[in-house]
């Protein structure tokens, strides 16, 4: 591309002011003149219809127009809010132990009035589960919290009815309120996405920024997930398996978003520049009097 067609007039002493890319052959707005932000305040100039980004005073290369929006728009839309509620709605893997998932809400046959566990390492139909439960106990004849399990003792020998202890206790209320609060989170970053999409000046861009952010960020919970679940179940079977696979989610989660959406800004500018870059117009010749 002709990198004469991106730059602006020359900045000389002109009838507007001082530096004011005064060329009678070339549109453009008032150049480098005094303004609100001081003199030569590099505010935003226009020349041969394209936007040309306020200048960095350190360097003598223009902003490339491709690179306009405000860098919150990558960094802060989705962001952290999408690995921190991920946790909430994904099934993570539990590896070894043949199809068994963490989650928050249970599969399969429910009583009528609920549930009263919080924390299910279960497979797709519910008819294998390990669960943190909190009501009557048959093994100790009160009301306590403790393990509900269900053809899974071979992969956490934690016998049925056995009391959760106060690690189990503190789990259950953090699961009990975070299946809320992780969703809710999910919807601002959902909220905070379209935002910046609507806002953005290349919305194309923004909207494949947001989607491999997403995407990747979904994978990274499942697999960083599954490995937290497969460290914590050495340390400690069953706790230890939700709690390094709820954590390790919220890793991968956060990580992913920040990994996939600057792959997917960064590949929307390569195929940008690379295809579809306009090619720059010869002026016409003007007629001689």
């Amino acid at each position: 591309m002709d990198e004469d067609k991106l730059m602006c007039p020359a900045r000389t002493p002109g009838p507007l002011g001082q530096n004011d890319q005064g060329d009678p052959d070339r549109w453009s707005m008032p150049g480098v003149t005094p303004g609100p932000m001081g003199v030569a305040d590099y505010s935003t100039m226009v020349c041969d219809a394209k936007i040309i980004p306020a200048k960095d005073a350190n360097s003598s290369t223009p902003t490339r127009a491709s690179d306009t929006d405000p860098d919150w728009q990558r960094i802060f839309s989705g962001s952290v809010l999408v690995g921190l509620g991920a946790p909430s709605v994904v099934r993570i893997p539990v590896p070894g132990t043949g199809g068994l998932h963490i989650e928050l809400s249970p599969r399969g046959w429910t009583p009528k009035g609920g549930t009263t566990s919080t924390v299910f390492i279960q497979d797709f139909l519910g008819k294998r589960q390990l669960r943190i439960d909190y009501g009557f106990n048959k093994a100790t004849g009160k009301i306590d919290y403790h393990w509900n399990q269900q053809k899974v003792f071979k992969e956490f020998q934690i016998p049925n009815h056995s009391a959760a202890g106060t690690g189990g206790k503190v789990f259950y209320q953090f699961a009990k309120y975070y299946r809320y609060a992780g969703r809710a989170l999910l919807v601002v970053a959902v909220a905070a996405d379209i935002y910046s999409i609507v806002v953005a000046k290349k919305r194309l861009r923004q909207v494949v920024t947001v989607a491999s952010g997403w995407a990747v960020a979904w994978v990274g919970c499942k697999v960083v997930g599954a490995g937290g679940a497969k460290l914590g179940t050495l340390v400690e079977p069953g706790l230890g398996t939700a709690i390094g696979g709820i954590g390790g989610c919220m890793l991968g989660g956060t990580a992913g978003y920040f990994g996939g959406s600057a792959l997917g800004s960064a590949t929307y500018d390569y195929v940008e520049e690379t295809f579809f870059d306009p090619v720059p117009e010869e002026a016409m010749p003007t007629a001689k009097p």
